[in-house]
C-alpha cells in the first residue's frame, strides 16, 4: 500500500473536490485570480467557496502564474489556501519576493513549480539549480513538464524524463510532488523511479473533448483509477 500523496489539479466545483478527495485524494489544486491568465481558472470567488466547501481533511492549494506581488497579494486576501502553488516564470519572482509573501501571509506554504524541459538532458537544463536557490523559501516542490515556447509551467498533459525527478527529488530535503502526463497506465512506474512525496494529475483525469471544459470537468472513472494504481504502486 503505497502513501504516496495524492493531488488532483484542474477542480472547478465543490462537488468534484468533494469527489476527488472522497475518493482517496489528498490534495486537490485550483486555479485562481481576480485577472484571468490560464484557461479553465476560476474566480477568487469561485476559489473560496471551493476551499470552504471541501472535506477538512483536505489539503487545498491554490495556483497563480501570475508575477506581479501586488495582484497575488489581493488573490490571497481574497481567497486564501493552505499551499500557494507558484506555477508562472520561474524566474519572474525572485526567491527573496517568494518569502516576502509569506512574510505577508503567516502560515501559508508555498508549493514552488520546477520547470523541466522534455527531451533534453539535465545537464542543458537549470533545474538543479532552481532548486537550490528556491530550496529554503517552498514547503513542497511540484516538478512539471514546460512547453518550451510556453511562460508558464505545467498544464501540457506532456511525459518528460523521470531520471530528471529523481534526480531533483535526491538532491533537496523538500518535498517533491511529480507531474506531467500522469495518469493510471505510468504513475506506478514513475513512482517507482523517483520515490516522490507526492504524485500530481491534471489533464489525463479529466473528461474526454468539450466534456473537459465543462466546470465538473473531472471524470471519476478516471480519477478512481489513477488513486487505485497509486495505491497499488
Amino acid at each position: 500500500m503505497s502513501d504516496v500523496k495524492i493531488q488532483i489539479y484542474g477542480i472547478r466545483t465543490v462537488e468534484d473536490a468533494r469527489m476527488v478527495i472522497g475518493m482517496g485524494a489528498h490534495h486537490i489544486g485550483v486555479s485562481y485570480g481576480k485577472i484571468r491568465r490560464t484557461p479553465g481558472q476560476l474566480t477568487c470567488e469561485q476559489a473560496r467557496e471551493i476551499f470552504e466547501g471541501v472535506q477538512p481533511e483536505a489539503v487545498r492549494i491554490g495556483l497563480t502564474v501570475s508575477e506581479d506581488m501586488e495582484e497575488i497579494t489581493e488573490n490571497l486576501k481574497a481567497a486564501f489556501p493552505d499551499v500557494l502553488h507558484l506555477s508562472g516564470n520561474i524566474e519572474g519572482i525572485s526567491p527573496s519576493e517568494v518569502q516576502e509573501i509569506k512574510n505577508r501571509f503567516p502560515g501559508l506554504k508555498i508549493m514552488q513549480a520546477i520547470p523541466v524541459l522534455a527531451g533534453v538532458p539535465i545537464q542543458e537544463q537549470k533545474v538543479l539549480q532552481y532548486v537550490r536557490d528556491y530550496e529554503s523559501v517552498s514547503d513542497y516542490f511540484l516538478i512539471d513538464t514546460k512547453a518550451p515556447e510556453a511562460g508558464d509551467i505545467g498544464a501540457t498533459g506532456m511525459t518528460h524524463d523521470k531520471k530528471i525527478d529523481k534526480a531533483i527529488i535526491d538532491s533537496t530535503d523538500v518535498p517533491c510532488i511529480i507531474a506531467g502526463g500522469l495518469d493510471e497506465h505510468n504513475v506506478t512506474e514513475a513512482i517507482h523511479i523517483t520515490n516522490p512525496y507526492g504524485v500530481d494529475s491534471f489533464s489525463r483525469t479529466n473528461y474526454e473533448g468539450r466534456a473537459a471544459d465543462m466546470e465538473r470537468c473531472k471524470d471519476p472513472d478516471k480519477v478512481k483509477a489513477f488513486i487505485e494504481a497509486v495505491r497499488n504502486a
